[in-house]
């Protein structure tokens, strides 16, 4: 039923969609979430997914999808540790044991950041490309988080729910964010004139 729902829409402070957004709830009965291994790939010198939400306990893959070596890293309190420089013939695996934010890093690319949310909530799902995400009813307060909500990387917007409420948005005080690639260099683009005029 309809009313069993609860629809979250959360904009950016232009009030724009804002895809990616972590929402949480507790207190709510919902499908069994079983802990399976996630995914934080690396594809054209960026982490895919922007942001990963996993349970405690989660293990994680990180597989190489580049033709080039990368050198993933963090130095957040949940959980610090840094893979050797590895191929794409490779997928280290981590554990994630503790609940909190795990900034992603790469040594060989400083453009190249990403957050793992271990997620502290019963319930934990993002949004989508139209801001928004479906969740059961009945919760007493929905649990928003973004990078760079505040400037306390694990502090996340509380919003009280009255009974039966089963709409809500929400705006945040920030823009979008993304990893933004370094512009080409001279060399890579006469190399992909070259390579493209063949």
């Amino acid at each position: 039923m309809a009313n069993d729902t609860l629809t979250v829409t959360v904009l950016d402070r232009n009030q724009q969609p804002l895809a990616l957004a972590v929402v949480s709830i507790n207190g709510v009965e919902s499908a069994n979430q079983t802990s399976t291994v996630a995914i934080m790939d690396q594809v054209d010198r960026l982490f895919v997914p922007y942001v990963l939400v996993v349970r405690e306990n989660s293990q994680v893959k990180f597989p190489n999808s580049d033709n080039i070596r990368h050198q993933v890293y963090s130095f957040s309190e949940v959980k610090p540790f840094e893979l050797p420089l590895y191929s794409n013939r490779e997928a280290p695996e981590i554990r994630f044991e503790q609940s909190g934010i795990v900034v992603l890093g790469c040594n060989i690319h400083d453009h190249m950041q990403a957050y793992i949310y271990v997620s502290p909530h019963e319930l934990s799902r993002q949004t989508d490309n139209a801001g928004q995400v479906m969740l059961p009813a009945g919760a007493s307060n929905v649990h928003i988080w973004y990078p760079s909500l505040t400037d306390t990387v694990t502090d996340e917007m509380v919003v009280p729910l009255v009974e039966g409420q089963t709409q809500l948005t929400v705006t945040l005080p920030i823009q979008a964010q993304q990893q933004n690639p370094p512009p080409v260099s001279a060399l890579q683009q006469r190399f992909n004139r070259r390579k493209n005029n063949n």
